[in-house]
């Protein structure tokens, strides 16, 4: 699957391969609470991820995205907003970004028009600096409390707060070991589901998309709750 021809697939409803499903399938109230993901998964193995976007935003009742403008997130959040401009756009700001990371964010909240909502620690990074010192080592009890502290706490507040049935996210699956044991659709934390329209798609697939579509990109970006970009920051591990 080649994210190369999807700005093609952005087209008229009445023309996408999403017309074909009956009406009721994608407006009955509470849809993905009785959903089948194993049947979803399989439906949409090879669909486009404007097509699987649209199915799971014209399905949802209250629809979320969750982005942390990583390098080459611009694409998803490009197609997403497409497909519905104004989705709540949910970034859990950890507080140790790099300056560029801020700057990237400001630029692309007004280049692709963001309804964005962040949610940050409740104990700022210069306070956790000055009394805690640096970051914790990785595989310690300190940094699993200070992952906890300031990606967790304020992802599964934001949760409660939005109560969305899916949050849309911009994974692939040869990210991560563990992302290689999800799907497109998954089972996500506070009885949610996780829709990975870009699932399937590789590096090469998403970096042509992004020169095709002269998107900016953040290549200079630092997330302390992973350390090493093979690892997982917790918010897929979190129930």
């Amino acid at each position: 699957m080649s994210i190369s021809n999807v700005a093609q697939d952005l087209r008229p409803a009445e023309s996408d391969a999403l017309s074909q499903a009956p009406a009721a399938e994608v407006r009955t109230p509470g849809y993905f609470s009785r959903a089948d993901l194993g049947e979803l998964n399989q439906r949409f193995a090879n669909a486009a991820p404007s097509e699987i976007m649209r199915f799971a935003i014209e399905s949802a009742d209250r629809p979320v995205v969750f982005t942390n403008f990583r390098p080459r997130a611009v694409a998803f959040l490009n197609l997403v907003t497409q497909v519905r401009p104004q989705i709540p756009v949910i970034w859990v700001d950890h507080g140790y970004n790099t300056a560029a990371s801020y700057r990237f964010v400001e630029k692309l909240i007004h280049k692709l028009d963001l309804n964005l909502h962040v949610y940050t620690s409740q104990v700022t990074a210069a306070r956790r600096d000055a009394i805690w010192g640096e970051i914790p080592a990785l595989d310690t009890p300190e940094h699993d409390r200070f992952s906890r502290e300031v990606k967790l706490e304020p992802f599964e507040r934001a949760l409660r707060e939005w109560q969305p049935d899916i949050w849309l996210n911009g994974i692939r699956r040869h990210q991560t070991e563990h992302r290689k044991t999800l799907d497109i659709f998954t089972t996500g934390a506070q009885h949610t589901v996780r829709v990975a329209p870009m699932f399937h798609l590789s590096e090469l697939d998403v970096e042509e998309y992004i020169y095709e579509q002269g998107l900016p990109d953040n290549d200079d970006y630092f997330d302390p709750t992973k350390g090493e970009e093979h690892r997982e920051c917790g918010l897929l591990l979190s129930r």
